[in-house]
């Protein structure tokens, strides 16, 4: 596949402030690539030198086989998405996508294929009476209008419910199938990323500490992630932060997800037992599978960490 996008030893300091330290990042053409990390990684300033607004400090960025600082031919080849998009709130949907239609010379037709795309029928609302979740509907068909080669979404989920953030990750995905688009996706919320990214670069410190498939990085990383399921998880939590071999927690109504220094996974199955009986609770069950991305996130942090 061809790449989009190259950044190679990108910085960018804003005073004493490195955002971007020596960041190298790679997005193939027809994928959906997840940017992840905490606020603060750098994702942002990243996205704004992709797309020609920020220059960098160091380093070289290709977008399209081309520099995109200042560069208007490939914004035009670019749709973006911004975490709090803002539009002309009197404005009425269909009649505001008709002007931009004008604006990129494009049929005013289109604006109304773009609604349909994304499943907005709001054509006689103005823009300040949509929900969270239909304005996001209106940014993605606002960024659709000059049918863009390439999305850059930053954030689009942050503001949003989560049902209507899953609706807003499917509609990602039948736009990449139906319109052929490749999506960079830049986002600290993890657990739904992986249902739509098919390769991730994990940021952290404005640098990118791990990039491929998702496949590739879980083998790399042997991201296994242990269940426990129990009718006691909170308390069952507290037992396994004991264990030094434990690197991960999180916990929901129905158990506990760990996971486990590598080489270290079978002694769950013996201390696990021990906390049960410790604490009086039941376990329903214990078992191995792969881990979310939100675990690998913090296994690949964590193993860059112990490195330096």
């Amino acid at each position: 596949m061809s790449e989009l996008i190259v950044a190679e030893n990108i910085h960018k300091s804003y005073g004493k402030i490195k955002a971007v330290n020596g960041l190298d990042l790679k997005v193939n053409e027809g994928s959906i690539m997840g940017l992840i990390g905490p606020n603060g990684a750098g994702k942002t300033t990243t996205i704004k030198i992709i797309l020609g607004l920020l220059k960098p400090d160091k380093g070289k960025v290709s977008v399209f086989g081309e520099d995109p600082w200042d560069n208007p031919k490939i914004r035009e080849k670019i749709g973006v998405i911004y975490e709090k998009a803002y539009f002309p709130s009197h404005h009425k949907v269909l009649d505001y996508l008709r002007r931009t239609c004008r604006i990129f010379g494009v049929p005013e037709s289109r604006a109304q294929e773009v609604l349909e795309l994304v499943g907005l029928d709001a054509y006689d609302r103005e823009i300040k009476g949509l929900s969270a979740g239909m304005l996001q509907k209106f940014a993605i068909a606002h960024a659709l209008i000059h049918s863009p080669k390439l999305i850059i979404a930053d954030e689009p989920a942050s503001n949003l419910d989560p049902e209507a953030r899953s609706n807003l990750l499917d509609l990602i995905l039948n736009l990449h199938k139906e319109e052929k688009v490749t999506f960079l996706i830049s986002s600290h919320i993890l657990p739904e990323l992986s249902r739509v990214c098919d390769s991730v670069a994990i940021i952290n410190e404005g640098r990118v500490l791990a990039s491929g498939s998702l496949t590739e990085l879980f083998e790399k990383y042997s991201a296994k992630a242990i269940r426990i399921t129990t009718d006691k998880p909170e308390k069952f939590a507290d037992g396994l932060r004991k264990l030094s071999y434990v690197e991960r927690i999180s916990v929901d109504s129905r158990g506990v997800s760990l996971i486990a220094v590598e080489g270290a996974e079978s002694k769950i199955y013996e201390d696990a037992p021990k906390i049960a009986k410790e604490i009086g609770a039941t376990i329903m069950g214990i078992e191995l599978g792969t881990a979310s991305l939100e675990q690998l996130y913090y296994k690949v942090v964590r193993e860059k960490e112990m490195k330096r």
